[in-house]
């Protein structure tokens, strides 16, 4: 069954500072235990990452993570393509506040920008979840959900359409967290046109949640190796 969702550069740029993050349940898992600045490559080619000058990680595959570790303090950060770097910019890294850069295309170009948590504050008793669209080779995707309060599947989500948007990011009104109670939420995405008919139970990547009271989570959907689409969750 269908299932159709609504709701409401060669050289490049380089932005950064993040809330603090630990990753959740998913395909693609990570929980940095010391400071750091966490790279998630949503560009679509290898990227370089360089901390205060020095080459830190090479060839981040795209839609990988990869958290750098680094000394508390500022650092400076750069990312590289086709062998061309920016300017970097100053971060700020401590324990359990690891800022999260994420490589975007912007055009034909590499840019930079933080995942932010847009003043999303969760309430006692209360749990929220956003999805991100950082697959620029996937298309329009469709994402539903089931949520604490809504478990019978599935609870229609997000928008169409759904497409990879490098400049509103950080948008609250493009990109919203959705609220509900404590408790499991059930996030399924599919590539469209091609697969959303297979159905709840068809889904081309899941990310099951279990939140506590005053907790919200990131799902960001991933370019996967070999094609597809991934999913990996940070808070």
């Amino acid at each position: 069954m269908k299932i159709r969702l609504a709701v409401a550069l060669s050289g490049f740029a380089l932005l950064a500072v993040g809330c603090a993050t630990k990753e959740a349940t998913s395909p693609q898992t990570q929980t940095p235990t010391q400071p750091g600045v966490r790279i998630v490559n949503a560009y679509g080619q290898p990227v370089d990452v360089l901390v205060d000058g020095v080459l830190a990680v090479a060839s981040i595959a795209p839609g990988k993570l990869d958290t750098v570790p680094q000394s508390a303090g500022a650092h400076t950060v750069a990312l590289r393509a086709a062998g061309v770097t920016t300017s970097g910019l100053q971060v700020q890294t401590a324990v359990g506040a690891v800022p999260t850069v994420v490589a975007l295309r912007f055009g034909a170009s590499l840019a930079a920008s933080a995942i932010g948590d847009t003043n999303a504050i969760v309430p006692a008793g209360a749990t929220k979840v956003r999805v991100l669209h950082l697959a620029p080779n996937a298309g329009e995707i469709q994402v539903a959900r089931t949520q604490p309060d809504w478990l019978s599947p599935p609870l229609i989500g997000w928008k169409i359409p759904f497409l990879y948007d490098s400049v509103h990011i950080n948008d609250p009104l493009a990109n919203p967290f959705y609220q509900s109670t404590v408790g499991t939420w059930d996030v399924r995405v599919w590539l469209t046109p091609s697969q959303d008919a297979l159905g709840w139970d068809g889904a081309t990547a899941r990310a099951t949640l279990n939140l506590k009271s005053g907790e919200k989570r990131s799902v960001l959907v991933l370019d996967k190796p070999g094609g597809g689409i991934q999913l990996s969750v940070i808070d």
